[in-house]
């Protein structure tokens, strides 16, 4: 294998890498012009899913799957008892999503084996990254680092009614090998640190601030965390006729008030801590009819920022304006947290050596903080982590108009294959030494 810069830029196929989006792209369970639907475990997903084995089979590599779902490949030169990196993400999208969230952070290290089969490198496959098919995101992440377990994922069910145990066990999800202990159970089916060197997850950038900056790619050093919250106001059903404005308990117009006030808490934190924002996702109304007060709505908020302390005072001043504005409207406030996860910081060694590697390539590399959620966060407390961003246009994510430049996408390929070139001698004997978290 010729390892020089140049060889690389050569040998990593932009034409290629294009040619596995494209091919997954068409693979929709509605129709492409809409945008793509790929919901985990069903039937585009499937085929995507057997597509990228067929690929990498094809280009000498193994596969297997563990027990939470996710798919594990890397080439039959390299055994699975092999201390190798990882690099993957995931192929399932929101509805009507576009081509490149998740798929190129698998297309990438799926040209890296077939470019370069002697790099110590396991792509993976999560399953369930959105969170759109069972409610709740990074379930397959989730479950192979044993934080999500069979009584969890055995509740979480998709449209159907079928659990993510259910629907998953035609492709390897085992309620029953997710229970053993630690002794029992195949080392494959949970994170292994001693089998990772570190995980790098490729990915679109979601945000404007590389394509407007001008730049193709840069190191994540850290993940926003996110709390969520369900709040239901309740008032009092009426006729929309016969029931006057004064005396009115309407909770929709409480919910519309409290979506405002939210949006200005959201303005007042970003200010205090750029980046932090603040979401009005979705919101009903019962009983839904046009010439009813609606006497219940139940909306949902997402916060996100990347300082800890942030997210909690944040949080108190949610529940505190969701409780202002109901007793002042007369109504009953209900908030349930439904999810919490704290800001995971990145592998400040993986950016360093990703940064140099760049720069051996003639490219200088941002560093900057992800304010979406990704798989890298779920694995990062478990491994060495870190992520390369790939500039968006415009910053448009989970929608037909997604766009990256291939060659971005290229670019990070030949950075990832730099890094883990100049440091396979981690991988290779020198166990000793690990990247610095």
């Amino acid at each position: 294998m010729n390892s020089s810069g140049s060889d690389r830029t050569t040998i990593i196929s932009a034409e290629r890498i294009e040619a596995d989006i494209e091919a997954i792209a068409a693979l929709s369970e509605t129709p492409v012009e809409a945008g793509h639907n790929r919901p985990t475990f069903g039937a585009a997903w499937a085929r995507a899913r057997d597509y990228l084995v067929a690929q990498a089979t094809a280009a000498g590599c193994v596969h297997r799957t563990d027990a939470a779902g996710n798919i594990h490949i890397r080439h039959a030169s390299h055994p699975w008892t092999e201390r190798v990196w990882l690099s993957g993400s995931h192929i399932d999208s929101v509805p009507s999503g576009g081509k490149y969230d998740g798929v190129m952070g698998v297309v990438v290290p799926l040209e890296i084996l077939r470019s370069y089969p002697a790099l110590p490198l396991e792509l993976v496959v999560f399953a369930e990254e959105e969170g759109t098919t069972f409610g709740v995101g990074m379930l397959g992440s989730r479950g192979w680092a044993g934080e999500f377990g069979p009584d969890v994922l055995g509740a979480i069910r998709n449209a159907d009614g079928r659990s993510f145990l259910e629907a998953g066990a035609p492709f390897g999800v085992d309620a029953a090998k997710l229970a053993l202990p630690p002794g029992k159970r195949d080392p494959g089916d949970r994170i292994d640190r001693d089998s990772y060197v570190g995980l790098v997850e490729v990915h679109p950038e979601q945000g404007l601030s590389l394509w407007r900056l001008g730049c193709s790619v840069a190191a994540v050093d850290r993940i926003a965390g996110r709390r969520q919250y369900s709040v239901t106001l309740t008032g009092q059903e009426n006729h929309a006729g016969s029931t006057g404005m004064l005396g009115r308990r309407d909770a929709l117009a409480g919910a519309a008030e409290l979506v405002v006030e939210l949006e200005t808490l959201g303005l007042e934190l970003d200010g205090t801590v750029p980046g932090t924002v603040l979401t009005v996702g979705s919101l009903t109304a019962t009983p839904g009819a046009i010439n009813v007060i609606a006497g219940s709505t139940t909306l949902t908020i997402d916060f996100r920022s990347s300082d800890p302390d942030l997210l909690d005072r944040g949080s108190d001043r949610i529940r505190e304006t969701a409780t202002r504005v109901a007793y002042d409207r007369g109504l009953e406030c209900a908030i349930e947290a439904t999810e919490e996860i704290p800001p995971r910081p990145m592998s400040a060694d993986i950016c360093e050596r990703l940064t140099a590697a760049a720069a051996s390539l003639g490219v200088e590399m941002k560093t900057v903080t992800s304010g979406a959620l990704h798989d890298a966060a779920v694995v990062s407390p478990y491994l060495p982590t870190a992520m390369i961003f790939v500039a968006s246009r415009d910053g448009i994510s989970h929608n037909p108009d997604e766009f990256s430049r291939i060659e971005d996408v290229a670019l990070a390929a030949r950075i990832l294959a730099t890094m883990i070139e100049t440091e396979c001698g981690i991988a290779h004997g020198r166990q000793d030494r690990e990247p610095a978290v």
